[in-house]
């Protein structure tokens, strides 16, 4: 066989046995971040707290989360994977149904410490070079790409205004949840209740959406009613 040929015969390579494991880790070490976080806060979250808890080498930890900013990301980005597994919202308005968006709701906001490190993230998401910023950019424009998808479905239901830009709206409503959880973590008098947010910020999107308009033209397009 010439030379020529040897060089250019497909090489076999060794499987790729460490990808899994490695894979398997991260997830065990965000998970761990997650749940201090869900106890005492993001402020005990530490290296060595996390290779203790984990039984992970300190410097594998650093190894894949190089900084405590990067292990919070880490942490939030578990917790939205298993938020869409347990809440599939693009497939819970087949009309204005907010049974979906309720349990959801109600989940954020009974976890505090979660709220309260998200809020940490976007103040740290204001350095651009901060792995907060790409992750909350990311994280912000898939929650506008969602609300845009379902204002557009709810507008050929006729379950929305038609004359709305539905991305605007989907803006405004991302407004009003970020707007509502800074008045519900800062106010510690017990007139702000999870109730009472998820109550306004349902009625909120009632209103962008102009929906108990649509809901007044329907009945009295109902000839049912006599009108």
């Amino acid at each position: 066989m010439h030379e020529t040929e040897e060089l250019t015969r497909p090489q076999h390579r060794a499987p790729r046995g460490k990808y899994a494991p490695s894979r398997v880790r991260r997830e065990l070490i965000c998970s761990t971040v997650l749940d201090l976080v869900d106890q005492s806060g993001y402020d005990d979250v530490t290296v060595v707290r996390i290779s203790e808890a984990t039984g992970i080498p300190q410097s594998s930890v650093l190894y894949h989360f190089p900084t405590k900013d990067h292990l919070l990301v880490g942490a939030m980005e578990l917790a939205d994977a298993r938020e869409r597994e347990q809440y599939d919202l693009e497939t819970a308005w087949p009309e204005f149904n907010a049974s979906a968006l309720t349990d959801l709701i109600d989940a954020r906001l009974r976890r505090c410490n979660r709220l309260r490190l998200l809020t940490y993230l976007r103040g740290l998401a204001m350095q651009p070079q901060n792995p907060a910023n790409a992750y909350l950019m990311r994280k912000d424009r898939e929650t506008v790409e969602h609300w845009t998808r379902l204002c557009s479905r709810l507008q050929r239901q006729g379950e929305m205004h038609p004359a709305l830009d539905s991305r605007q709206t989907a803006l405004q409503i991302l407004a009003l949840w970020h707007g509502l959880v800074q008045w519900y973590l800062l106010d510690d008098s017990s007139q702000v209740e999870p109730d009472a947010i998820r109550d306004v910020f349902l009625n909120g999107v009632r209103h962008l959406m102009c929906k108990n308009w649509q809901d007044f033209i329907k009945q009295f397009a109902d000839t049912k009613l006599g009108i």
